[in-house]
């Protein structure tokens, strides 16, 4: 009795496990497919788990669901494994630092000197409240050229930057509401393109506006000249329908591919996602991605180093 009543406890949660990772691909159908795109890495290891226990009971078909949960999940998170151990062979050009401060950041101070250890070339910070704008914004006097839209909660952004701007705009859509950054860049006789944004998180009631926000931010992406490059608090995983829209209108692809699956936002130790992510299209090789310490947001930095020099 209690032998079956295992074997059916296995059959259900491996069955269960498939159908929310094949549920997880269907953000076209509703937003709210999208949030459980963010936990492919759970369901492989829970998968890999079950496939064990399956072996020691011999049930076949928890097995065959564990081992499609596997392929379905392990397919989207392979491109991450960290292959890019060797040294670049060409030299950064540019560093980029972004940073979703949290609006009503109460360590500004560490997270400034985090700014200052990586000593980057571009700073975009979101969440760049009025009262952050107060007590930070001199700090950045060895970055002359900037475009700053602070807001009084969480919908400010900023930039800072050495690099000359070429165009600046920010793009508002009022069926959207986010500022989304629009700027070109000149470097060494090279322009690339900067696209920048904050959208909302999924939450009830805002699911649908999320949607639409990202897909806002597709519109400029798709409309900027390339190199690109596309930053920002996205509230999304890079596996959602929303950002895989938006890297396919764009013609753009995750800056992490190849150097680890990074979860930048935390609620604790233990529970973290990837929501803020770099992408860049042909043209900028990614050569260094890292995450500097939170300084007191729930988000950590990133840290990109990018070669102009397609290898």
């Amino acid at each position: 009795m209690q032998k079956n009543r295992a074997q059916r406890w296995l059959l259900g949660l491996s069955a269960s496990l498939l159908l929310i990772s094949l549920i997880a691909r269907l953000g076209n159908i509703h937003w709210s497919a999208d949030l459980l795109a963010l936990f492919p890495d759970v369901y492989f290891y829970l998968a890999l788990l079950l496939l064990i226990i399956g072996f020691v009971q011999k049930n076949k078909l928890a097995l065959l669901f564990c081992l499609m949960c596997l392929i379905l999940n392990g397919s989207l998170l392979y491109s991450y494994l960290p292959f890019q151990k060797l040294e670049p062979t060409a030299e950064p050009e540019l560093r980029f630092y972004m940073h979703n401060l949290y609006y009503l950041n109460s360590d500004l101070e560490t997270a400034l000197s985090e700014i200052n250890k990586y000593d980057p070339d571009i700073v975009f910070l979101m969440e760049y409240s009025e009262a952050i704008q107060a007590q930070i914004e001199s700090a950045f006097t060895a970055y002359p050229y900037r475009l700053i839209e602070p807001s009084r909660y969480t919908m400010g952004l900023a930039l800072f930057s050495r690099i000359p701007l070429a165009t600046e705009r920010v793009r508002r859509f009022p069926e959207t509401r986010i500022p989304i950054f629009d700027i070109s860049f000149q470097l060494g006789g090279e322009t690339f393109s900067f696209v920048g944004a904050h959208p909302w998180p999924p939450l009830l009631g805002w699911g649908q506006l999320h949607r639409d926000q990202i897909a806002s931010i597709a519109r400029v992406a798709s409309e900027a000249p390339h190199p690109l490059l596309v930053a920002g608090d996205f509230n999304a995983s890079q596996w959602s329908y929303a950002l895989r829209h938006l890297m396919q209108e764009a013609r753009v692809q995750d800056a992490a591919k190849g150097f680890g699956l990074r979860k930048s936002w935390r609620y604790n130790l233990l529970f973290k996602l990837p929501l803020d992510h770099v992408m860049v299209s042909e043209g900028l090789t990614v050569l260094k991605v890292q995450h500097g310490q939170h300084g007191g947001s729930d988000h950590a930095p990133l840290i990109i180093d990018i070669s102009l020099k397609t290898p």
